[in-house]
């Protein structure tokens, strides 16, 4: 069944795939690195872990870490046009479960932010063992709901895009994952989005502390926004790789997705989810502040090192000018 959705086409000497694989691993090195960076400020700090808000936010970074660390294996094999492996389907698994992860992970943000706006008096609602309960959930659906996928042979090698993916014609392979765990969470937030700012804007008319119930508002709509980023980008991004699988499954044998149309799907993902990883970081103030700091900090000490030594080699050339003056 593996071969059952492979493309026959083979790329290999196109000039526009080498450029579009080293974006690919351009972008997956930013999601990687931001997440990386993310998580280990936020695990190092005692004060960040004890902020929920961060921890679900580290808890976002985990989907890109673990999206952008096995593609960035799969693009070097792209790159050097390696024959498949056997972890080529695993590592297809890995992609679409980071996907998959990102987009509940954000649910969860706005979750919490329900439950801290809304139900600000169910103290209980906002107890954060509660939630790292529902990221170890979140945690193990991600992981074991694509497995179908994966002993199926759904991610199946392709030849056109050099990597194990869901072809287009795949229609099980690409409705089970994009209809539940994403589009389905999708609606979900953007419902709770709804609610929360509609209750907020209740209390603003109903003239309850006019002036502090609108920066709530303006508050919770920033935060919403922030929350939405990284899913908007990667489902933005993505709609590359459903107009191809749009047109495959519409016109079925009548036409065909062009040897470009993986290559530039994953592209665009990979740069999503890099992007979305990179403003994770950049938007929570506390984590961004800390690496502001070890950047300067960085920067300075390079310079004072840079500066000793050059007054240690200018010494030394004087302390050898004397010498030989003397002699």
């Amino acid at each position: 069944m593996a071969n059952e959705f492979n493309v026959t086409a083979h790329t290999n000497g196109s000039w526009w795939t080498m450029p579009l694989e080293l974006l690919q691993l351009t972008f997956n090195g930013v999601g990687l690195f931001s997440s990386i960076i993310f998580i280990s400020i936020v695990a190092s700090q005692h004060e960040l872990r004890q902020n929920l808000a961060l921890l679900l936010a580290a808890n976002l970074s985990m989907g890109g870490l673990v999206f952008c660390g096995p593609f960035m294996i799969q693009v070097s094999y792209m790159l050097i046009n390696s024959v498949p492996d056997r972890f080529c389907s695993f590592r297809g698994y890995l992609y679409v479960t980071g996907l998959v992860y990102t987009f509940q992970a954000t649910t969860l943000q706005t979750v919490h932010r329900l439950f801290v706006t809304v139900f600000v008096h169910h103290r209980q609602l906002q107890n954060r063992w509660l939630f790292l309960f529902l990221a170890l959930i979140q945690f193990l659906v991600s992981l074991t709901a694509l497995l179908p996928l994966l002993l199926g042979g759904h991610f199946a090698y392709l030849h056109d895009g050099k990597v194990c993916y869901i072809a287009f014609n795949d229609l099980f392979g690409i409705l089970y994952p994009s209809s539940i765990f994403y589009f389905f969470p999708l609606i979900v937030q953007l419902l709770l989005s709804c609610w929360i700012l509609r209750h907020i804007s209740h209390e603003a008319q109903a003239g309850r502390a006019h002036i502090n119930v609108m920066r709530r508002v303006r508050k919770e709509r920033r935060v919403l926004i922030r929350l939405a980023i990284p899913v908007t980008l990667i489902l933005g991004v993505g709609l590359i790789y459903f107009v191809f699988v749009f047109g495959t499954l519409v016109t079925s044998s009548s036409w065909k997705a062009p040897p470009y149309a993986l290559h530039l799907s994953l592209m665009g993902i990979s740069a999503a989810t890099g992007a979305g990883m990179l403003t994770n970081a950049i938007i929570n103030k506390k984590v961004w502040k800390i690496i502001c700091s070890i950047f300067h900090c960085s920067i300075n000490c390079r310079g004072q090192n840079t500066v000793h030594i050059i007054v240690q080699q200018r010494i030394t050339a004087h302390q050898r000018t004397r010498i030989r003056t003397d002699n």
